[in-house]
């Protein structure tokens, strides 16, 4: 083998190494986001199962909370609103992942109807 040739052959394996560490980084990066999304799911339904064990009719205007889960902290905030049957109101939970909630996109929303 030449000096050209060893030379050649390292390079395209410098490239598709770059090309397997990208797709390695991507992928853990995708899970990292599945992780919170899946979390935030059940925060959302942890706080309705609270509130629907709690028996509490909730308010119109939004509250906010936080919850630990998987070593991490999120935000939620969660707001009924009035539906066309007095006895029946929808309630929306919104989960975050930084307490910016006013101008985050949530990571997960859930809906419920809680009747009286």
């Amino acid at each position: 083998m030449t000096l050209i040739e060893v030379l050649v052959a390292l390079s395209v394996f410098a490239i598709s190494s770059s090309a397997i560490i990208y797709t390695v980084s991507n992928s853990i990066n995708g899970i990292i986001g599945l992780q919170e999304r899946f979390d935030a799911e059940i925060i959302a339904g942890n706080v309705l199962s609270e509130l629907k064990l709690a028996k509490k009719w909730p308010s119109n205007s939004w509250v906010t909370d936080k919850y630990a889960i998987s070593d991490r902290t999120y935000y939620y905030r969660y707001r009924g609103q009035n539906t066309q049957d007095a006895n029946f109101k929808a309630v929306d939970v919104e989960v975050f992942i930084s307490s910016q909630v006013n101008t985050e996109t949530p990571v997960a929303t859930l809906r419920t109807y809680f009747n009286r």
